[in-house]
């Protein structure tokens, strides 16, 4: 019985004595091309999209199954709901991997303030992007380098309390939540430097380093493993997040998060350290007329690691920050989608071992049809310019261009 029959059986809603039980999901069919460039990050390169040009650096084609994913949804008492997401995807060392669990309780409200609760794994509301099924995005097939960041290294195991206001045409929303298993957070984004993809790293799963000379064996610059499993506990200490968000009916949202993980930057585990991680992400988005949407995040922060040495300054220390800018216009089944993104990095500590300054920006161009209810097309193409100075260590050019085509068949069951 193929996995898509599998699923059709699945979209049933299961009734039972006292619950409310949906499971449904999606497969995401891949036919990719990537220009001749640098090998992706996913094996071994710093490249910076999801599927990079062969070991040689010639260019190359593939036909992949991108992602199968299970979602479910339960209704479990009055005000009460559960939803868990599981997902298939080769590329992870787990090939199968938990993505969010959690469950949520949301009274009826009695006057103009609401309020909703969430305990459990989950994604902060971060992304304004990944907003359609199994967290992906209805715009392209790749989100933002803000957005692939959070969905491989920003994910909260805590519990998330929401007060909002509305009225008739005004909604306020404040929250707050405590969070642990979140300590390993801006690895990637120091060691690799951004990246433009559409990989939503499981629990249990842990995503390469590329072999740059400062980390790895006791002989290098720092025993980082050659690997990040973010999702991991090191200091024992809860960190926070706190975001304040309105909308004026449906055609304005304004918004600003804060997240600090309060990692202590000298725990290590002997293969990972904790990363005292921060940054403020603040959007805009607007629905315009002749049914074109606009969506802008901005992204600035800091990570560091490791003891205080020479300067006053940690092993790592470096400050990030991100801004993407998408328009879209829907006619029809059909959307249209046009992206610009840029990014940086500044490196405060230790550059001439460990040097992770970057800069580039991206330009993404995608196109989808909505055939039914059930199956889209997407097609979509990526570039992304980055100056790199640590790619120097793997004996690559620091400026690289990763250009990417793709064509996309998701099937929802």
């Amino acid at each position: 019985m193929s996995l898509l029959t599998i699923g059709t059986l699945f979209s049933f809603p299961v009734a039972a004595q006292d619950s409310f039980l949906d499971i449904s999901g999606l497969a995401d069919f891949r036919l990719t091309h990537a220009f001749a460039g640098e090998e992706d990050f996913f094996n071994g390169g710093l490249g910076k999209t999801r599927y990079g040009a062969s070991e040689d650096g010639s260019a190359n084609t593939q036909l992949r199954l991108s992602e199968i994913s299970v979602l479910a949804k339960a209704d479990i008492a009055w005000g009460w709901k559960a939803f868990a997401h599981l997902k298939f995807d080769s590329e992870q060392d787990k090939p199968v991997d938990l993505v969010e669990a959690f469950v949520t309780y949301k009274p009826v409200p009695s006057s103009a303030w609401s309020f909703e609760y969430k305990a459990g794994l989950f994604f902060p509301h971060i992304s304004r992007e990944n907003i359609s099924t199994a967290w992906t995005t209805p715009y392209t097939i790749t989100p933002s380098a803000i957005n692939a960041w959070v969905g491989e290294e920003i994910r909260a195991l805590g519990l998330e309390a929401r007060a909002t206001y509305k009225t008739e045409n005004h909604k306020v929303s404040l929250s707050g939540a405590i969070f642990g298993f979140n300590d390993p957070a801006g690895s990637l984004l120091a060691f690799r430097g951004w990246a433009l993809h559409d990989a939503k790293v499981g629990a249990f799963s842990t995503v390469p380093l590329a072999p740059i000379p400062s980390i790895g064996t006791e002989d290098s610059f720092l025993r980082q493993a050659a690997y990040v499993n973010p999702i991991r506990e090191l200091d024992n200490k809860p960190g926070f997040y706190a975001a304040l968000d309105y909308s004026y009916g449906r055609n304005l949202q304004l918004g600003a998060f804060y997240y600090d993980n309060r990692g202590n930057p000298e725990a290590f585990n002997g293969e990972q350290y904790a990363w005292d991680t921060r940054f403020l992400n603040v959007y805009a988005e607007a629905n315009l007329p002749s049914d074109i949407k606009f969506i802008s995040q901005y992204m600035r922060g800091s990570t560091e690691m490791g003891v205080i040495a020479e300067g006053d300054r940690r092993y790592v220390d470096v400050d990030f920050k991100a801004a993407f800018a998408l328009l879209s216009k829907t006619f029809g089944p059909f959307r249209l989608s046009a992206r610009y993104d840029w990014f940086d990095n500044d490196d405060n500590s230790f550059i001439q071992v460990d040097n992770n300054f970057e800069n580039g920006d991206a330009y993404t161009v995608a196109f989808s049809w909505r055939i039914d209810a059930k199956n889209q097309l997407l097609t979509e193409y990526l570039q992304v310019n980055s100056d790199r100075d640590n790619r120097v260590g793997l004996g690559v050019d620091p400026e690289q261009k990763n250009k990417l085509l793709q064509f996309s068949f998701r099937r929802r069951f």
